[in-house]
């Protein structure tokens, strides 16, 4: 008899229920803001290069002899999710004489880190060149902490003939 009844008992069946969906639930939501912000990064990371890349093409960058620091600042000016853009982000002119002749650079060291400043190349060019404008930063996630925030790097790339 006490089993029958136990089993018609439902006062703690919505809160089961929920304690099951519950965590799937949140780990979706979180995971779908975290590939939001990603995507926003990516963005905003794209556009960044593609001002640092005009400035290149119009020629500010060699008449007005700008250093990688500067241009990299430049590129940081409208960014808001990319945390401390300056001190992370990478930057990488590259110019040749055809589009054959450049060969884009690769961000990352043999254990998957962010290379540095110094191991990338600033060389702008001249009028009449393919320049490759490439820039990297590691992405931190935001929603699930992790022992290495640089663990994503964010790659954005913009070619122009001058």
């Amino acid at each position: 008899m006490r089993v029958g009844r136990l089993a018609r008992e439902e006062s703690g069946a919505a809160m089961v229920e929920f304690s099951l969906i519950a965590l799937p639930f949140m780990l979706l939501l979180l995971a779908t803001f975290e590939v939001g912000f990603l995507y926003w990064g990516n963005k905003e990371l794209e556009n960044a290069i593609s001002d640092a890349a005009r400035l290149v093409r119009t020629g500010q960058v060699q008449t007005g002899g700008m250093t990688q620091a500067q241009v990299k600042t430049e590129a940081c000016k409208n960014t808001a999710i990319l945390i401390d853009c300056t001190a992370r982000l990478r930057i990488d002119v590259r110019s040749a004489a055809t589009f054959e002749d450049i060969d884009p650079p690769e961000p990352t060291d043999s254990g998957g880190n962010l290379k540095g400043d110094g191991d990338f190349t600033f060389s702008p060019g001249a009028a009449d060149e393919v320049i490759l404008v490439s820039a990297s930063v590691p992405y931190t996630l935001l929603t699930l902490p992790t022992t290495d925030p640089g663990s994503i790097p964010v790659v954005a790339l913009s070619t122009k003939k001058k």
